[in-house]
């Protein structure tokens, strides 16, 4: 009877919801480790290792190996395809929490996709360098991400690469005009340091249905490292 019960137990643990979260564009799903065990950081990189997913087919696949009920976390890149996963209507998410995440461009799209192939470029020739100019970006106010050592990214440098030419804001859709297609609840989290993104939060928050935008203080882009205890 007890290896029956510990068998329920098991069988009702796996149908709860679940928190499923989205990395950053040098990031891992590891990531997420340090909130708790109900914090499941997903690999993002695994989808490109076979596949050259755009962002729609990406946020298509991640809502199909979701279950009704879990809340999608997104952290900026992580929160661009997170968008695009409650926009696929693949998948009854319970609620979404998009973090630091621009909504789409609506100019300067070009611009960009050849800014993101300097990008892919440095992270696949030379890691170290890569990650020593990724980390210094005015919008990340140059400080060190408070997380794990980043040279245990360096086997998937390829799929980093790769994630900068197809995820490319400049190769995603200007998401703006879909937003009022998000059924679920939204928090959509910005840091009160990161003025460029609080701007576009702004314009957009009252695009979602359910949207309720939260200014978390003393943050940065990073929000849920450089303030753990708010998220």
């Amino acid at each position: 009877s007890r290896l029956r019960l510990g068998l329920r137990v098991a069988t009702l643990w796996n149908l709860e919801a679940m928190i499923r979260c989205l990395h950053g564009a040098a990031g891992m799903a590891d990531d997420w480790a340090r909130f708790g065990p109900h914090y499941h950081g997903v690999d993002l990189w695994c989808y490109l290792e076979k596949d050259d997913l755009t962002l729609e087919e990406a946020g298509q696949k991640m809502a199909q190996d979701s279950r009704p009920g879990d809340t999608l976390v997104g952290y900026s890149m992580g929160g661009r395809l997170a968008l695009h996963a409650l926009l696929s209507g693949a998948c009854d998410f319970g609620e979404a929490v998009i973090i630091s995440a621009h909504p789409g461009l609506s100019a300067g799209r070009e611009e960009r996709l050849v800014a993101d192939e300097r990008w892919a470029r440095l992270a696949e020739s030379d890691w170290p360098l890569f990650l020593e100019k990724w980390n210094s970006q005015p919008v990340l106010e140059g400080k060190p991400p408070q997380w794990g050592d980043r040279s245990q990214l360096a086997p998937r440098a390829s799929e980093v690469g790769k994630s900068f030419r197809l995820w490319s804001l400049g190769a995603q859709d200007d998401l703006r005009p879909r937003l009022s297609q998000i059924s679920c609840p939204v928090r959509w989290l910005v840091g009160e340091h990161d003025l460029k993104f609080l701007d576009l939060a702004r314009e957009v928050i009252d695009l979602i249905p359910q949207g309720r935008l939260e200014i978390v203080p003393g943050a940065g882009h990073r929000v849920p490292w450089d303030r753990p205890d708010a998220l």
